[in-house]
């Protein structure tokens, strides 16, 4: 594409995105381009619409671009965004404010970035990831029966009841939880099942090491916990005005498991990727575009973060701050992980 095609590829996208009008000739004469005539731009325009990159929804109307469109923008054209310093200091206060959890977390970029993005924001939480004891408690029901709370590595946890002698009290099973702590702590489910026995266990106990790499394991291979945010930004969008395709696409986005896999197929394992309109392979999302990056805890990739929204998102926009809640969601998570 020549200099001059670009040039008024970037300015109808620029117009689109912000009016949702078709844009037409006149419009780009008087806004753009005071050195060209409209019927220049007209046979620009008229050359984009026959290489794919526009389209014209009637005879009379201007032009809107077109997925391909969309895509060359994104590949060659893409403004980068400077995110202001006051924007910086905003999402770190959030993170800062977030509750001690890993859930939590995850919910505040999902929150974050759906304001930041005016559109709809996705997170997904680690899955099939080694789960590490962090604390171990037993508490005490009733007479021959006590809780075992397992917490593991992002704070997930796993509870199971036990059968236990009828006469051991609360201050008893402390005790013993104090020194499973002990003994445990920071290990995996292999680790636990290699570990010796702690000796002397008291009747019902015998068995709390495996129980232990039970809860471990278990943890470990929950489904990627999957967040999003921001739904009421979709229905402002006129682009789901119409019911039916407003409603395709909340179908996909409470359908979290597929939501999860696909998203975990897609998320790059490092930078960022965009899939606009009908590169999506979810039908329902052939409306709509995705930007993804992966964020990380430390040096471990943990899970996805993105925008979901028209294809006439302000690409440049979000993926500046998809980048910065993306980096702030990491660094949250590496503090409390430590």
């Amino acid at each position: 594409m020549d200099q001059r095609k670009e040039r008024i590829l970037r300015a109808v996208v620029s117009d689109y995105t912000e009016t949702v009008v078709p844009v037409g000739s006149h419009a780009l004469a008087a806004r753009y381009f005071l050195e060209l005539s409209s019927a220049t731009i007209r046979n620009e325009l008229s050359e984009l619409v026959d290489d794919g990159f526009l389209a014209q929804p009637h005879a009379s109307a201007g032009r809107v671009p077109t997925d391909r469109g969309y895509r060359y923008f994104v590949d060659f054209l893409l403004p980068q965004e400077v995110v202001d310093p006051q924007l910086r200091r905003h999402v770190r206060q959030g993170f800062e404010a977030a509750a001690q959890d890993v859930e939590a977390v995850l919910e505040v970029a999902a929150a974050m970035l759906s304001r930041l993005s005016e559109n709809v924001a996705v997170v997904t939480g680690p899955g099939n990831t080694t789960s590490r004891l962090r604390h171990l408690d037993l508490v005490l029901i009733r007479p021959g029966q006590a809780l075992m709370v397992e917490i593991a590595t992002g704070n997930t946890a796993f509870q199971r009841i036990l059968e236990v002698d009828p006469l051991l009290d609360q201050e008893e099973l402390t005790g013993w939880a104090r020194r499973l702590n002990e003994m445990y702590r920071g290990l995996s489910a292999e680790e636990v099942d290699s570990a010796p026995l702690v000796p002397g266990l008291a009747p019902g106990l015998q068995a709390l090491g495996q129980d232990v790499a039970r809860g471990l394991r278990q943890l470990a291979t929950r489904s990627a916990l999957v967040i999003h945010n921001g739904v009421r930004n979709l229905v402002r969008q006129p682009e789901f005005e119409d019911p039916v395709r407003l409603r395709a696409v909340l179908e996909v986005l409470e359908a979290q498991r597929i939501l999860g896999d696909v998203l975990a197929q897609l998320a790059p394992q490092a930078g960022m990727q965009v899939l606009i309109g009908h590169e999506n392979s979810i039908e329902e999302l052939r409306e709509c575009s995705l930007v993804l990056t992966s964020y990380q805890a430390g040096d471990q990739l943990w899970g996805t973060i993105g925008v979901v929204g028209p294809t006439r998102i302000r690409y440049g926009q979000v993926a500046a701050r998809l980048q910065l809640v993306s980096q702030a969601t990491g660094d949250a998570l590496t503090r409390l992980l430590a």
